[in-house]
C-alpha cells in the first residue's frame, strides 16, 4: 500500500515538473498570433462601418474587443499541448517588481513624447488618436470607460498575447529573440505609423520585465500605467 502511494506521489511530482517547466512554442506562437490577428482585423472592419458621429461608442467597442480577442488566443494557445496557465506568465511575482512596472509605465509616457517629437519632426501623417481623444474629451463619464476598455482590457489582451505566448515562446532563443522580436511583432501589429515605435519601446519594456521575472502582471502594470497616462493626457488637449 505505501510503496502503491509513494509510486502514485512521485508520479504527481514528475507531472508537476514537467508543467512547471513547460513554456509555449512555435504552434502556441502562431496559433495565437494568427487568431489574434484575424480578430482584430474582422474588428477592424466592425467598427469601420460605425459612423464618425459614434467615435465614442467605436473606440470602446475596439477597447472590450481587443481585450476579448486577446483572451481568446491565449486559451487557444494553451489548450494546444501545455494546457497550464501559469507556462504562460500567469504566477504571482514580488511587489517590487509591480512597483517598478509603474515606474516603467510612467518613463514611457514620457518617452512617448520624444519618439513622437523626433518622429512628427521628419514626418506627417493624420491623427490616429482622434477617437481616443474625442472618448477622451467627452466628460468625466466616458473618460472612466475609455480607461476601463483602452487601459485595462487592451492592456490585459495584448500582454496575454504578446508577452505571455509570444514574448515567452521567443525566450528560449535569447533576450534578443524574446524581448526585441516580440517587441517588433508587437509594434508592427499596431500599424506602420508612429504607434508602432511607441509600440516597440512598450514592448522592450514590458519583455524585459517578463524575461526577468516569468509573470505577465509587471507588463500588465507598465502597459495599464502607460496608456491611463495617454488617456489622461487626451482629456487636457
Amino acid at each position: 500500500m505505501d510503496i502503491k502511494m509513494n509510486k502514485q506521489k512521485k508520479d504527481m511530482r514528475r507531472r508537476g515538473e514537467i508543467l512547471e517547466g513547460a513554456r509555449p512554442g512555435w504552434p502556441e506562437t502562431l496559433t495565437a498570433l494568427s487568431l489574434y490577428l484575424i480578430g482584430i482585423i474582422m474588428l477592424g472592419i466592425g467598427m469601420m462601418q460605425i459612423p464618425d458621429e459614434q467615435a465614442i461608442l467605436r473606440i470602446n467597442i475596439g477597447g472590450v474587443g481587443n481585450g476579448l480577442i486577446g483572451l481568446a488566443a491565449l486559451f487557444a494557445a494553451c489548450a494546444l499541448r501545455v494546457r497550464n496557465l501559469r507556462a504562460f506568465g500567469f504566477r504571482a511575482t514580488e511587489r517590487k517588481w509591480l512597483l517598478v512596472g509603474v515606474a516603467l509605465g510612467v518613463a514611457a509616457f514620457i518617452g512617448c513624447f520624444v519618439i513622437e517629437g523626433v518622429y512628427f519632426h521628419f514626418i506627417t501623417e493624420p491623427n490616429n488618436q482622434a477617437d481616443f481623444q474625442t472618448a477622451a474629451k467627452g466628460g468625466i463619464l466616458s473618460l472612466f470607460v475609455l480607461i476601463i476598455t483602452g487601459a485595462i482590457l487592451t492592456p490585459l489582451g495584448e500582454e496575454f498575447v504578446f508577452r505571455g505566448v509570444i514574448a515567452n515562446a521567443l525566450n528560449r532563443y535569447g533576450a534578443l529573440a524574446g524581448v526585441v522580436g516580440s517587441a517588433a511583432i508587437f509594434g508592427i501589429v499596431h500599424g506602420f505609423s508612429v504607434i508602432l515605435f511607441d509600440a516597440f519601446m512598450v514592448g522592450i519594456l514590458t519583455g524585459i520585465l517578463f524575461r526577468k521575472t516569468g509573470s505577465v502582471w509587471p507588463g500588465v502594470v507598465v502597459h495599464i500605467v502607460y496608456n491611463s497616462l495617454n488617456l489622461l493626457y487626451y482629456s487636457t488637449l
